[in-house]
């Protein structure tokens, strides 16, 4: 069981490769259209995409640190020690292979049907971008998912707006609902870990955790 909260990073790796295959060798209704602006091509990049970012975060870091992202997160909740931290492996695993990858498959199912709910998706990543650059500007220091946010996150994130819009699938109103529903990711996650510190139980910390991967979902259906 440790092995498997703590490995998990690369079979995100393959998962990232299977992905990409996919999305380019899937056969596509609008096949006159370039997949650079072809709406469910883009779309669908966030699995991968994020799987990359989550092998950096979890798996092996630049710095050449494996599952370093834990220990980043507990000092930057106040923890000197991992021992003492209401994040662990388990609630890693209940965000990352759970809730993260629950909104992964929301992509590949809707990204056609309802392309709203895969841009929303999208806002975990736009939101999470942030967070991973405002630290390093605040310490002024590396931390674990850094690059790949800002080398993926943030051209992908642009990228997948520009063609959205300009497809109209989602439309200039609709784009809020992208950032809160990142937002909201975030945030539940946050304070699901503050709950736990005052007597949240264990169990419904990775239930709400795993649960978050369907905000998204909600957001996109208000």
């Amino acid at each position: 069981m440790t092995s498997l909260l703590m490995d998990w990073p690369y079979l995100g790796l393959a998962g990232a490769a299977a992905l990409l295959l996919w999305l380019f060798v899937e056969e596509r209704p609008s096949r006159g259209t370039p997949r650079g602006r072809d709406p469910a091509f883009v779309l669908g990049l966030f699995g991968p995409m994020y799987l990359l970012h989550q092998f950096e975060e979890h798996g092996v870091d630049l710095l050449g640190r494996h599952y370093a992202f834990l220990g980043a997160l507990c000092h930057t909740l106040g923890y000197p020690s991992a021992a003492t931290c209401p994040a662990d492996p388990g609630f890693i695993a209940a965000v990352n292979p759970g809730a993260v990858w629950i909104a992964a498959a929301l992509v590949m199912v809707f990204r056609r049907r309802r392309p709203l709910i895969a841009a929303c998706v999208w806002g975990i990543a736009l939101v999470n971008a942030g967070t991973h650059i405002g630290a390093a500007l605040v310490h002024r220091a590396y931390n674990p998912g850094l690059v790949t946010a800002v080398v993926l996150f943030v051209p992908l994130c642009v990228w997948m707006l520009r063609t959205t819009l300009a497809a109209g699938v989602i439309t200039r109103r609709q784009v809020p609902r992208v950032i809160v529903s990142g937002a909201l990711v975030h945030g539940v996650l946050l304070v699901s870990l503050l709950a736990r510190v005052h007597g949240l139980p264990y169990a419904a910390l990775l239930a709400i955790n795993l649960a978050n991967g369907l905000t998204p979902w909600a957001v996109a259906a208000l």
